[in-house]
Formats: structure tokens, sequence, C-alpha cells
């Protein structure tokens, strides 16, 4: 296992800014505003040739004691003990608070077993230094002085932040097998109580207000020897409704989130229905030739007979038209219902967008489909197809060779995917047919 490192500290301490820094990417939230890290957040790093892994936390603050602060500081003292070591981040120019000096006190008594590093953050000019000097004061014997936002200081913190680790194996990089699931939808739909129900904690803050989760966040777990990583994400709104700065931050992430994954959970509200926003979703998870995989949850709180969920399905795909193959499932984060199905299926899913089929089958496929229907002429000329094979792809891609592509029209184009899909497993994957000439 890679080491785990946590960033600790109160609110816009620079936290974020540190673990950008370290990892040489923006990859958390970065916002004037405190506490804008809501959620823990890991991703994997490399410093001197060593591999770890680094997360960056919520602000511990004891005097919010609102639903999502309290929360937060849950998550935060969760963080320290699955981390390995801890850095303790504070801010020399708001100097120590009773937060900070609680917070050292907790970490000193209580995480004797792991290696805790003092940093005071935003040192960037000799007066600072001397204020820095102040922060030994807290317990810990040597504070290190750093600017997260230039880079000074933190060369030396990384070198004694992996010495202080020599009892754990440091990877390098492996091939990761692991089947990478975003699970995504609009605010408020349940994505991160799905996410905590499948891992049997609680890995994400949920609340009742929606937009809690602002960050992309990996977790993995192992299910019939098979290794997921679940990517809960923020809430996708219309653009129209996103404001200026860490809402606009959080769609990107979702997007990106979608990009890096194997198959999309699209989730939705079992009252609400399908909105626009859910199509928006599903075709940009389907442009970027993704497996789709769409969940109503809370169907525990809908009121049904046996003919319920079939009314509803059959709703759902006239208003989805020509995207039927994607499959549907009813569940419960609350009850648990059919989550375990929901990752089998997706697993299924993952295991469609790479599955290849010969070419014999797939011209015996070619032959039929011609008897029932011969491609119209374009402009007097003859569409010939000679033959058809797979093209070596992360999706299924056909390739067809013709005599002239730009003779296929539409309609032909819509009835081999139509007959591809009625002949072979593609459920809950995009296709695509490519059309070269011979």
């Amino acid at each position: 296992m890679k080491p785990l490192i946590a960033l600790v500290g109160r609110p816009n301490v620079g936290k974020s800014t540190l673990f950008n820094r370290i990892l040489r990417q923006r990859s958390a939230i970065v916002d004037s505003t405190p506490g804008v890290t809501r959620d823990r957040h890991i991703a994997e790093g490399e410093w001197q040739g060593k591999q770890f892994l680094l997360m960056d936390t919520g602000g511990y603050n004891t005097a919010q004691s609102d639903l999502i602060g309290t929360a937060m500081l849950e998550q935060t003292l969760t963080a320290i003990s699955d981390a390995d070591t801890v850095i303790f981040v504070t801010d020399v120019r708001s100097g120590l608070t009773y937060d900070d000096l609680e917070l050292a006190k907790l970490l000193i008594r209580n995480y004797t077993d792991k290696p805790v590093f003092l940093v005071v953050n935003k040192v960037e000019s000799p007066s600072l230094s001397i204020d820095a000097e102040s922060f030994i004061s807290t317990g810990f014997t040597r504070p290190y002085q750093i600017s997260a936002k230039d880079g000074s200081g933190v060369a030396d913190l990384l070198d004694d932040v992996l010495e202080a680790l020599p009892s754990l194996e440091i990877e390098g990089e492996e091939e990761d097998g692991a089947i990478r699931i975003a699970v995504v939808g609009r605010p408020n739909v349940g994505k991160s109580s799905f996410v905590n129900a499948l891992l049997g904690s609680n890995r994400q803050i949920v609340t009742s207000i929606p937009g809690t989760t602002r960050d992309a966040i990996d977790s993995r777990f192992i299910r019939n020897r098979n290794e997921f990583v679940l990517i809960d994400t923020a809430g996708l709104r219309k653009r129209t409704k996103i404001d200026a700065g860490i809402e606009y931050y959080s769609s990107l992430r979702t997007e990106k989130a979608i990009e890096r994954c194997n198959v999309v959970l699209v989730l939705l509200d079992a009252d609400a229905g399908l909105e626009k926003q859910d199509m928006k979703i599903i075709h940009m998870a389907l442009e970027r030739h993704k497996g789709v995989l769409l969940l109503v949850n809370k169907w525990d709180l809908i009121e049904k007979d046996s003919k319920t969920s079939k009314l509803y399905e059959d709703n759902l795909r006239s208003l989805m038209g020509n995207l039927s193959f994607i499959p549907v499932m009813f569940i419960s984060a609350l009850t648990k219902k059919n989550l375990y199905r929901a990752i089998d299926a997706a697993r299924e899913i993952s295991l469609t967008l790479k599955r290849k089929t010969s070419t014999s089958r797939l011209n015996k496929f070619l032959e039929e489909a011609l008897c029932q229907k011969h491609p119209s002429t374009k402009s007097g000329r003859e569409l010939k197809i000679k033959y058809m094979t797979q093209i070596d792809a992360p999706w299924p891609v056909f390739a067809f060779f013709c005599n002239d592509p730009e003779l296929v029209q539409d309609n032909f184009r819509k009835f081999l995917e139509k007959k591809l899909r009625e002949s072979f497993p593609l459920e809950g994957v995009p296709v695509s047919l490519r059309f070269q000439r011979k």
C-alpha cells in the first residue's frame, strides 16, 4: 500500500493550495472562502521517485455548530485516524487561534503512533518568519515554515515527511485494473448517500442541503474479487445557475470525472423523474464513449403496486427516445435496495465496452442484415458493402468497408445500429459505425 498523508487544519489556512503544490496540479478547489474543501479528497502523488497518497480535508472548526460544520469536523477526525502521517497546517498571518491549539492538543494526546508535522504557511517575508517561531507554543518542537503559494520550504517538508515512513512499502506505479465508476446527477439526488451505503462508512458528508459535495472524490472497494473505484461528484446544475467560482469549478470536476471513468451511474430522484439536465449528463457521458446506467434513487419513498416500476420505466424510455439501450434500475441508498446489483450491472457494462466480436460473426450478421434491408441508392449510385470488422478501441467501433462512404444515408446507419444491438450484447454502451472506402 502507498502511505497516506493527511493535510489537516483550520479552514482557509492554505491546505488546498499546499495540496495542489505537492501534486503539481490544480486538483483541489482553491478559493478565498473559508471551508471550500468540505470532504476528504485523496489523490496520488510522487516525490523523488516515491509514491504516496495525499488527502485534503475540510477545516477543523469547533465553533461551526451547524449540520455541515459538525460533519466536516467528524470527517477531519476520521481522516487523521486513517492517515499514516499528518501535516498540520497553520496560518502565520492570522496567528495561533483557539482551534489551532485544540487541534494540536488532540494530535499530541491521541495520535502518538504516527508522525505529525507542524507547518506554518504563508511565510513570505523575514518578519513573518520571526512570527512563525511563536508557533512552537503548540507543543511541536520544529515548525516548518513554508509558502504553499510560491512553493518555498515545501521540498524540505516533503523530504522529511517521506523519510518518516521507513516501515511502509512505498510502491511504484502499478497498472490499475480497477473499474472506474462516476456517480453523477443533479444536486441532492443521493449520490453521496449511495457511495456511503456501498462502502459501509460515512465516507462523504451527507445532508439534506443540495450541493453539499463540491469535489469529485475517489473511493476504492472490492466486490467478488473485482476492484472498483467510485468517483462521487458535485451535482451538475444548469450552467445558468452555476455561480462564478466554486460551483463552476465543481461542475468542471464532474465533467473530468466522467472523462476518466469507464461507466457513468446517472442518479435520478424518483419523485422528480427525468429532467433536461439529466439528459445533458447522459449525452455528455455517451459523447465521451462511456458506459451508462440509469439509477432511480429513493424508490422506497414512492407509493407503488406491481405495475408501478414498469409504468415508470416505460415513461422514462419514452422521454429518452433513441437511448433505450441504457438500462434502468430502481434503488434506494437508504435501504440499500439493489445497490450491489447496480455495481454488478456496471461491471457487466464495463466488460461490454471491451468485448470484441469476431469478424466471421460480424459478416454473418451483415449478410443477414442486408437481406432484410438493402441500402437505398443516392444520386443513382448503389452502395455496396463488402465486409465489416470491429476496430480495436475502448468502446465498440465497427468498420464497414464499402465502395463509397458518401452514399451511406442516416436511416440505413440507424438500421444497422439497431440490428447490431438486437444481435449482440451492447446494453448500456455507445456504438460507433465507420464507413470506409474499400
